[in-house]
C-alpha cells in the first residue's frame, strides 16, 4: 500500500505534464492562413450559390478569384504576397522608426516589381500590327476580365455573404479554450516562507445562443498546482459548471434574437439580385455608356441606393462608333468641298465664274470643315482613352474600334467612292494637258477600271435587292406610324410615312438602275474597244478617251445616288409598341431592384418590433449549477460537491428615455421609407413613360430625317450636275452668282442630315436597350452579352399581315449581272 502511495504523485505528475504539453502544442500550432481563406471561400460560395438558385437571378460560377488573363490577377501567393514597389523614403521607416529597429522579417516574403499582372497583355486580341481590335463582344469580354468596378461589385457581394457566416455562427455552439501556466519562486524572507510553485489553469467552454434569446454556457475549469519547496505535494481541482439565462420580456423572442441573422440573409439575397441587375446594367454601360446603377452593398441595398436611371444619350462603344461615322461623314464632306473648290477655281480661271468671292467662300468653308475634322478626331481619341480606362485597360494601349453595327449607315460604299475618285482623277488628267499621262499608262488602267465598275454594278444590285426584301416590313412600320395622332392632327407632314411614296421611290430606283445599267454597260463596251489598240499619238488618244470617261464619271455619280437611296430606305427600327401601364406592370413583376425596394421597406417595418422590445422591463429566468472534484483527482466528480441555482431577475422599466427616442425615430424612419418607396415607384413610372415617349418620338423623327437625307442627297446631286454641266458649243456659259454658296450649303445640309439620321437611330437603340433593362426582362448570354428580344408589341394582332394600299411587286425588276444574257 505504501509503495502505491509513493508512486501516485510521480505518476500524476507525468500524466499532467503530458496533457499540458499536448494542449500547448495544439494551441500554438493552430491553423494556417490558407486554410482559413479556403474555409471562408467554401462557406461564402455555398451561400451565394444557394441564394442564386432562383432562375430570375442566377449567378453561375460566381467567384472573386480573378482570371489568369486579367490585368489584376496576382500570380503570387494569396496569403504571403511579396512586397510591391514602395516609396524609398517611406520604406526606410519600416526598418528604423524613431531610432528603433523595425521588424526584421519584412523581406521574408520577397519583393515584386509589378503591381499588375505582368503577363496580362499576352492574351489581348491583337491583329498583326499589335493593335487591339474591339467589337461589342470583345469589349464586353475584356471588361469582365479587367474592369475594376465589376470586380469591386463581386467582392462587395462576397463581403455581404461573409457577414451571413458570422450571424449563423452566433447561433451555433461555440467552443473556447485556454491555458495559463506560471512558475512562482518566493524567497525565504517573504511572507509564507520559501516556496516554489508550478501552476497551470486550463479552461474549456461552450456557449450557445438559442433562437428565443436563451444563453447557455457550459464550462470546465481545471487547476493543477505543484509545490517543489518543502513537501513535494500536488493539488488538482476541476470544476464543471453550467448556466442558462432565458429572457422573458426584454431581449426575448425570435423577432429580436433572429433580427441580425434575418437582416444579413435578406441583405445577401438583395445583393445577389442587385448583382444580377448590375451585370445587365454593366453591359449597358460598356455598350451605350448608360450608368449601371447601384450594385451590391455590404450594409444592404437601401431605398436611397435604389434609383431608376432611365434612358440616356449614346455613349460607350455605341457612342464611339457614332463618332467614327460622324468623322467619316465629315471627311467625305471635306473631300466634297475640296473637289468643289477645285472645280470653282478652274471655272474662275477659265472665265466661267466672274466673281472670285464665290471661290473664297468655298475655300473658307473647306478650312472650317478641316478644322472641325481635326477637332472631332482629337475628341474621339480622348473619348477612346476614357473608354479604355472604363474597360480596365491602360490609355496608352493601341486600340481600334471595329464593329459592323453602324455599317448600314454607309449610304455610299467606300469601294464605290474609291472607284469614283479613280475615274475622276483620270478625267482630270485627261482634261489637263499638263498632267496628261502616257498613252501606255492610260490603256493599262482601263481593264481594272472596267472590272471595278462591273463590281460596283453588282454591289448596287444587291443593295436594291435588300431594299426589296425590306419593303414589306417598311410598309407595316409606315402604316403603324400613320395611325399616330401627330399625323392626324397635322403636326407632322404625312408624306414622311406615305406608303405610296415609298413604293414610288422603290420603283423609280429600280427603273433608274435599269437605265443606268444599260448606259454603264454601253460605256464599258466602248472602253473595251481600246483593248489591243495601238497607243498612237497621246493627244488623239486623250480626245477619244475623254467622252466615255466623262460619261462614266457622271454614271458613277448617279449610281452612288441610287445606292444611297436604296440603303437609306433599307435601314429600319426594331418595332417597339408598348403601353406605359403594361410597361409598369412588367417592371413591377420582373425588376430585381423593385423586389429589393419592397424588401427594404419591410426591413424598416421590422425594426418597429425590434426597437419596441427595448421599452419592456427586463425579466430573466436563470438556471445554473456546478460540480467539482475531490481528493486531488481531476476527474473524480462527486454529487455532494454540486450546486443548483434557479431564480428570476427583474429590471423595472423606470428609465427608458434613450429607448423611447430610438423607438420614435424608428416609427418616423418607417414613414419616410413608405414615402421613399412610392417615390421610387413614381420615378420608375416617370422613367418608363419618358423612355416610351422618346421611342415614339424617335420613330417619327427617324422617318422625317430619312426624308431630310433624301432631300439633301437630291440637292447635292443638283449642285454637282450644275457644276459638271459643260458649256454649250460656241457660247460662254457662266455659272450663277450663288453657285458656290449652293454647293457649300448642299454639302453642309447633307452632312447635318446624315448625322441627325444616325443620331436618332443610335438614340433609339440606347432607349430600346434601356427599356429592356428597366422592364427587368433583359437577358444575357453566357459571355455577358445582351440577347436582343426583338420587336416589343402589345399583342398578336400586330403580327398579322396588314392589307396593302397598292399592289406591291414581289421584288424589284433588275437587269441581269454584267456578262449574263
Amino acid at each position: 500500500m505504501g509503495s502505491c502511495t509513493d508512486r501516485r504523485p510521480g505518476a500524476r505528475r507525468y500524466t499532467v505534464w503530458a496533457l499540458l504539453l499536448g494542449w500547448l502544442l495544439l494551441a500554438a500550432g493552430g491553423c494556417n492562413r490558407a486554410m482559413y481563406r479556403r474555409q471562408a471561400d467554401r462557406e461564402v460560395y455555398a451561400l451565394v450559390d444557394c441564394a442564386g438558385r432562383d432562375p430570375r437571378w442566377p449567378l453561375p460560377d460566381y467567384t472573386i478569384q480573378s482570371h489568369p488573363q486579367s490585368r489584376f490577377f496576382d500570380p503570387t501567393s494569396p496569403d504571403f504576397p511579396p512586397m510591391p514597389p514602395d516609396d524609398p523614403t517611406s520604406h526606410q521607416l519600416m526598418h528604423c522608426v524613431d531610432c528603433k529597429p523595425g521588424w526584421p522579417c519584412w523581406r521574408c516574403y520577397g519583393r515584386t516589381p509589378h503591381v499588375e499582372n505582368p503577363a496580362w497583355k499576352e492574351s489581348l486580341p491583337c491583329n498583326e500590327e499589335g493593335v487591339v481590335v474591339l467589337d461589342r463582344r470583345t469589349a464586353m469580354r475584356l471588361a469582365l476580365l479587367h474592369s475594376r468596378d465589376y470586380q469591386n461589385e463581386l467582392e462587395d457581394l462576397y463581403l455581404s455573404a461573409l457577414d451571413v457566416t458570422f450571424q449563423r455562427f452566433r447561433l451555433d455552439a461555440q467552443f473556447f479554450g485556454g491555458n495559463s501556466t506560471f512558475f512562482t519562486a518566493d524567497g525565504p524572507d517573504r511572507a509564507g516562507g520559501r516556496q516554489s510553485l508550478l501552476e497551470t489553469d486550463t479552461s474549456l467552454q461552450m456557449t450557445r445562443l438559442t433562437a428565443t434569446g436563451g444563453e447557455l454556457v457550459v464550462g470546465l475549469a481545471n487547476s493543477l498546482v505543484w509545490q517543489f519547496a518543502g513537501p513535494d505535494d500536488y493539488t488538482a481541482t476541476t470544476l464543471l459548471d453550467f448556466s442558462l439565462v432565458q429572457p422573458l420580456l426584454r431581449g426575448a423572442g425570435r423577432a429580436v434574437v433572429l433580427e441580425e441573422l434575418t437582416a444579413a440573409e435578406r441583405v445577401l439575397l438583395a445583393n445577389v439580385r442587385q448583382m444580377e441587375r448590375f451585370r445587365r446594367g454593366f453591359y449597358a454601360d460598356i455598350i451605350t455608356g448608360r450608368s449601371p446603377a447601384a450594385g451590391p452593398a455590404r450594409g444592404g441595398v437601401g431605398l436611397d441606393a435604389i434609383v431608376s436611371i432611365g434612358g440616356g444619350a449614346g455613349g460607350g462603344m455605341l457612342g464611339l462608333l457614332e463618332d467614327r461615322l460622324r468623322i467619316r461623314n465629315l471627311r467625305a464632306n471635306v473631300a466634297g468641298l475640296r473637289n468643289s473648290l477645285e472645280q470653282l477655281q478652274a471655272f474662275y480661271e477659265a472665265g466661267r465664274l466672274t466673281n472670285r468671292l464665290q471661290v473664297d467662300q468655298a475655300r473658307q468653308s473647306l478650312y472650317a470643315s478641316q478644322g472641325q475634322l481635326l477637332r472631332s478626331e482629337k475628341s474621339y481619341r480622348d473619348r477612346l482613352d476614357a473608354y479604355k480606362v472604363s474597360l480596365g485597360l491602360p490609355p496608352e494601349l493601341e486600340v481600334r474600334i471595329d464593329d459592323p453595327l453602324l455599317s448600314r449607315f454607309e449610304l455610299i460604299d467606300p469601294k464605290l467612292t474609291a472607284t469614283r475618285e479613280n475615274v475622276d482623277g483620270l478625267l482630270r488628267r485627261l482634261r489637263d494637258p499638263q498632267r496628261a499621262a502616257a498613252p501606255e499608262e492610260l490603256l493599262a488602267k482601263l481593264p481594272t477600271l472596267r472590272e471595278d465598275c462591273a463590281e460596283m454594278l453588282a454591289m448596287v444590285r444587291r443593295d436594291l435587292q435588300a431594299f426589296g426584301e425590306a419593303l414589306p416590313a417598311r410598309r407595316r412600320d409606315l402604316r403603324r406610324l400613320a395611325k399616330r395622332p401627330e399625323f392626324a392632327a397635322g403636326d407632322v407632314e404625312a408624306g414622311a410615312v406615305d406608303v405610296v411614296d415609298l413604293d414610288n421611290r422603290a420603283k423609280a430606283l429600280s427603273e433608274e438602275f435599269i437605265q443606268l445599267h444599260e448606259k454603264i454597260g454601253g460605256t464599258l463596251l466602248e472602253l473595251e474597244r481600246f483593248d489591243g489598240a495601238g497607243a498612237g499619238e497621246a493627244g488623239q488618244l486623250t480626245r477619244r478617251l475623254l467622252p466615255p470617261i466623262a460619261r462614266l464619271s457622271d454614271h458613277l455619280l448617279a449610281l452612288s445616288l441610287i445606292q444611297a437611296g436604296a440603303r437609306l430606305d433599307t435601314i429600319t427600327l426594331v418595332p417597339v409598341d408598348l403601353d406605359p401601364a403594361e410597361a409598369f406592370r412588367l417592371a413591377r413583376q420582373n425588376r430585381r431592384d423593385w423586389m429589393n425596394a419592397r424588401a427594404a421597406l419591410v426591413d424598416r417595418w421590422r425594426q418597429i418590433e425590434v426597437t419596441a422590445n427595448d421599452l419592456r422591463g427586463g425579466l430573466d429566468l436563470t438556471f445554473a449549477g456546478d460540480l467539482s472534484t475531490t481528493d486531488d483527482n481531476p476527474v473524480r466528480f462527486r454529487g455532494t460537491t454540486g450546486r443548483l441555482r434557479v431564480g428570476l431577475e427583474l429590471d423595472a422599466p423606470l428609465t427608458r428615455l434613450a429607448e423611447r427616442n430610438l423607438y420614435r425615430e424608428t416609427l418616423i424612419d418607417y414613414q419616410r421609407a413608405r414615402r421613399a418607396y412610392y417615390a421610387f415607384e413614381d420615378r420608375v413610372s416617370q422613367s418608363l413613360r419618358a423612355t416610351l415617349r422618346q421611342i415614339e418620338l424617335d420613330q417619327i423623327d427617324f422617318e422625317l430625317q430619312r426624308a431630310a437625307v433624301q432631300v439633301a442627297v437630291s440637292q447635292v446631286e443638283l449642285t454637282q450636275i450644275e457644276l459638271q454641266k459643260p458649256p454649250e458649243p460656241g457660247k460662254a456659259s457662266l455659272l450663277g452668282a450663288t453657285t458656290a454658296r449652293d454647293v457649300v450649303d448642299a454639302l453642309r445640309r447633307l452632312l447635318d442630315a446624315q448625322n441627325d439620321f444616325l443620331a436618332i437611330w443610335v438614340d433609339y437603340e440606347v432607349q430600346r436597350l434601356g427599356l429592356d433593362l428597366d422592364l427587368g426582362t433583359m437577358q444575357l448570354d453566357a459571355e455577358g452579352n445582351w440577347i436582343d428580344p426583338g420587336p416589343i408589341k402589345p399583342g398578336e394582332s400586330d403580327d398579322l399581315e396588314l392589307p396593302e394600299l397598292i399592289p406591291a411587286p414581289e421584288g424589284l425588276p433588275l437587269p441581269p449581272p454584267a456578262g449574263q444574257p
